[in-house]
């Protein structure tokens, strides 16, 4: 069974889960991982050690950190983010909702999906009989381009699925970028000057990369 943990109803979360915040952090996960082999997960926005340190809070950088959490800023600074890493720094994100729904998930194997990865995270857990699907939302508010991520995820998947998912599987067989660039989420970003974001994190399957979150020690490490 394939469900969307919807913690607005209690659903059942599995012991494997896909944790899915398109806009962005989900994304720029992805995009990180794609150069380098691991990064640390905070719900700070406090600098304590040495190390790159990305994140925003409601969208915007956070204040005395290196970079936003912006996957195309990360990509513009790919190699600066890539050579600090190689001389031992850690990279460290913290963001308003992906970095903190991964600190209180619970689930025996945790990665890390989004758009730009949807058919390679859905690989890695083909074989599972029972996988949760878990969208970020905002801050406690449905975000509709998470759960359209689900949709794109499930898409790739043979399993059963719940009500959940047949929905999001219905929704996105429409003109689901339009609801992901007229959603709450993009419109915020596009204020901010992030518009290229929402189009970057829509590229389905660009990325062969995927992450899994070990919990113990608070960080993503590349697994494919």
């Amino acid at each position: 069974m394939i469900n969307i943990y919807n913690k607005f109803a209690d659903s059942k979360c599995y012991e494997v889960a896909i944790v899915v915040d398109v806009l962005r952090a989900s994304t720029t996960i992805t995009t990180l991982l794609s150069f380098i082999d691991e990064v640390y997960i905070t719900t700070s926005t406090e600098r304590r050690e040495k190390g790159v340190y990305i994140g925003e809070r409601k969208g915007k950088k956070i204040k005395g950190f290196d970079f936003g959490n912006s996957p195309t800023e990360i990509l513009a600074n790919k190699e600066t983010i890539k050579e600090r890493y190689m001389a031992g720094e850690d990279v460290i994100l913290s963001t308003t909702n992906g970095t903190r729904v991964l600190k209180n998930l619970n689930a025996d194997e945790i990665y890390i999906g989004a758009i730009i990865n949807a058919k390679f995270v859905a690989d890695i857990v083909k074989e599972h009989e029972n996988v949760s699907l878990v969208p970020c939302h905002r801050e406690n508010t449905f975000a509709i381009d998470d759960f359209i991520g689900c949709g794109i995820i499930a898409n790739y998947l043979t399993h059963e699925f719940d009500e959940f998912v047949k929905v999001a599987l219905e929704l996105i067989k429409g003109d689901w970028r339009s609801l992901i660039l007229n959603s709450s989420s993009a419109q915020n970003l596009k204020n901010l000057g992030y518009e290229g974001d929402v189009t970057f994190a829509m590229l389905e399957n660009s990325f062969k990369v995927v992450g899994s979150y070990k919990k113990e020690e608070s960080k993503v490490v590349r697994v494919k």
